[in-house]
């Protein structure tokens, strides 16, 4: 039986289009963007960032970019990015933002994905870092710094593209959600309105501007609501993740955002005494939520109870869906689910009352397609519904999310999550977080298929004994037997530009070692 939830009236946003909201900032002269390196800090105020954006215009323009055309964004969190995403906009064109590497070395590695997104994409120019030398061999023409002018901005309709964003793709190859300016104004909104955002916050991320996440959660959300943002690199966080807190701490910030592994790194790794007291919410999402982790992080940091927030959204919904009211967990295969509570303003959701299955959303957030491609589009959008592809269960008017319906392993004939299964070894043998993949491989012998539990030690010593209590915890959590465990050294899993666990390159690593 399916159940709906609602959200309340969202009201007229404060602006049509994302163009319209940063020209809205042309005379505020408060601090809006800083960007933190080690030491040394740079901080935009929204009147410099709508100029810097209209000499990116002026760049894109002179380098032939035309109304309607789309620019692929590669640029590190850092105001480059900012420039060219918002001065791709203010020329009338459509910006696509790609990953930017890490860590250098990870350039090259990400060049093929990085092609055929730009191909996919069918890009005019490349707005790219000067220091991503990869991008000269794309094809387009490649741009890498704003022009000395500021070029007028172009009026856009509310139905134009904001941006296309490409999914992670941990469950498929990527595609390109095309998100309208129509869109990205109405997540932002609901999202500010459902945690009350206003001048008065402050926003520390380390998240990676071309994610959704970042995009629309920290970009978009503080540009609509005017308050101001720190942001450092992902690599810095993930390289020190006290920095993190040293900066909640500093700041005072009132909001922080970040998926469960970064949490659970801050707890595991961060040294030191903060106090995070001040901290209003810290949104916890893009990955299952794990209550230990939230707990942990609470206890640990001296957040009040209820700071950490789990959230629901995906990128084809623009971002946010669902944000927790503070109900009570769902006991789910031996672990408690955290609700991420009820629909933000304006959006619908739909899923089973009794047994999990599949999320259904709909609002003004979705999503206009997938880039040229009317096939997947069809799939996702039927009736008005986007049809999610999660799994989730609402109970007492509250939604429950507990995995991907592309993702289950079959063993014996019951159904897994592989969160579930990959939680459990990871406590067997504290492995880095994000650090275990499971999946399940056709076996052609029997007819069935083999459930492979690959798993990152944090030293490779003992590796019998490791396998062993996986093996052992796994049967006496779950029931369920691995057929095959295979150990690898910190680093060695493929993960998203997020830093969630890709199981199909897992799947396809394991492929080329056995």
């Amino acid at each position: 039986m399916m159940g709906v939830i609602r959200g309340p009236e969202a009201g007229p946003p404060p602006a049509r289009t994302v163009a319209a909201a940063l020209k809205a900032c042309a005379a505020d002269h408060r601090p809006w963007l800083t960007f933190h390196r080690g030491p040394s800090a740079y901080t935009l105020t929204f009147a410099e960032a709508y100029g810097l954006a209209r000499r990116w215009a002026s760049a894109l323009r002179e380098a032939g970019v035309r109304p309607g055309d789309r620019v692929a964004v590669i640029q590190p969190n850092d105001v480059g990015f900012a420039g060219a995403f918002f001065g791709a906009q203010l020329a009338g064109a459509t910006p696509v933002p790609l990953a930017f590497p890490v860590v250098a070395a990870a350039g090259e590695r990400n060049s093929a994905l990085i092609a055929a997104q730009v191909k996919c994409a069918d890009v005019s120019a490349i707005a790219a870092h000067p220091d991503y030398t990869a991008a000269g061999r794309f094809g387009p023409r490649v741009v890498s710094a704003a022009a000395p002018g500021e070029s007028p901005a172009d009026d856009s309709s509310d139905e134009q593209p904001a941006f296309l964003q490409f999914t992670s793709g941990t469950t498929g190859l990527p595609r390109g959600a095309v998100i309208t300016h129509r869109a990205a104004i109405a997540s932002a909104h609901a999202m500010g309105l459902a945690l009350g955002l206003g001048p008065s916050d402050l926003g520390v991320s380390w998240l990676p501007l071309f994610h959704d996440m970042g995009l629309v959660g920290v970009l978009l959300c503080s540009l609509l609501f005017r308050f101001p943002i720190h942001l450092l690199s992902p690599a810095e966080f993930l390289l020190r993740p006290a920095r993190w807190l040293e900066l909640l701490a500093a700041t005072r910030a009132t909001m922080t955002v970040g998926p469960n592994f970064g949490y659970e790194l801050a707890v595991r790794r961060a040294r030191g005494d903060f106090d995070l007291s001040h901290l209003r919410r810290a949104l916890n999402g893009s990955e299952p939520v794990h209550r230990a982790t939230i707990d942990g992080f609470e206890r640990r940091f001296g957040a009040r109870p209820g700071t950490v927030l789990p959230v629901y959204g995906l990128a084809e919904n623009t971002l946010g869906v669902a944000f927790s009211d503070g109900g009570p967990d769902l006991q789910v295969a031996g672990r408690a689910v955290p609700s991420v509570g009820k629909p933000l303003p304006g959006i619908e959701v739909r899923a089973p009352l009794d047994e999990p299955g599949e999320i259904l959303v709909r609002g003004p957030t979705l999503m206009s397609g997938y880039f040229r491609d009317p096939e997947a589009s069809a799939l996702a959008l039927r009736d008005g519904w986007l049809h999610t592809g999660d799994l989730g269960v609402i109970r007492d008017g509250r939604l429950y999310i507990t995995g991907r319906e592309k993702d289950l392993v079959i063993k014996g004939g019951r159904k897994f999550q592989p969160y579930d299964i990959e939680r459990v070894a990871a406590d067997a043998v504290d492995s880095p977080p994000g650090g275990v993949a499971a999946f399940s491989v056709p076996n052609d012998a029997t007819g069935t298929e083999d459930l492979i539990v690959l798993a990152e030690l944090r030293r490779r010593t003992g590796d019998e004994a490791a396998v062993r209590a996986i093996r052992g915890r796994l049967l006496e959590e779950l029931g369920v037997r691995p057929d095959q465990v295979r150990l690898f050294g910190p680093g060695a899993l493929p993960r998203t530009t997020s830093g969630k666990v890709q199981r199909r390159a897992c799947a396809a690593l394991y492929g080329g070692l056995a």
